[in-house]
């Protein structure tokens, strides 16, 4: 691996955890890992992926387990800000706390780069999400009226200052 990569990557016994890796995704991966991760799949088309991977701000981590890809996360920085796009884990690997771990990873890799504060939107009835995102020290700071589609719900924008 070269040293870039080794700079990027976080381990525990349970996963291996890997940022900036744009260049080594494709939307078509992307799409199916989030098409089997949120209950009503993807909410995203392939081409909102294909256009992500270009983006210059943008940028995907993803998680592997015995060299399987079982989550990912997409997220935007401008300066030290982060808005965190995506982020999901396969549902059979699901309540592991991979989740967690991987979360818990980003912020560190994050604080590594001197960012200071991460947003995210997420579903107000998504309650395991929320328990991820608030374990991980965010704070709800507004509300966004039916934010979402299919089926329409509330979107909570949580912030963590570090």
């Amino acid at each position: 691996m070269t040293d870039q990569l080794m700079n990027e990557q976080y381990k525990n016994e349970k996963a291996v955890f890997l940022f900036n890796q744009s260049t080594r995704l494709t939307e078509h991966e992307l799409f199916q890992l989030a098409e089997n991760s949120y209950p009503n799949g993807s909410p995203w088309p392939v081409e909102t992926y294909k256009s992500e991977l270009t983006e210059t701000y943008s940028e995907y981590g993803i998680v592997l387990q015995q060299g399987k890809k079982v989550g990912f996360i997409g997220y935007t920085q401008l300066f030290d800000e982060v808005e965190i796009t995506t982020f999901g884990i396969l549902k059979a690997f699901n309540n592991q706390g991979i989740g967690q771990l991987f979360l818990q990873s980003f912020i560190a890799f994050l604080k590594d780069k001197e960012v200071k504060m991460i947003f995210l939107e997420v579903r107000e009835q998504n309650k395991a999400a929320v328990t991820v995102y608030e374990k991980a020290g965010f704070k709800t700071i507004a509300v966004r009226k039916n934010y979402y589609h299919d089926p329409i719900e509330n979107a909570l924008i949580m912030q963590l200052s570090m």
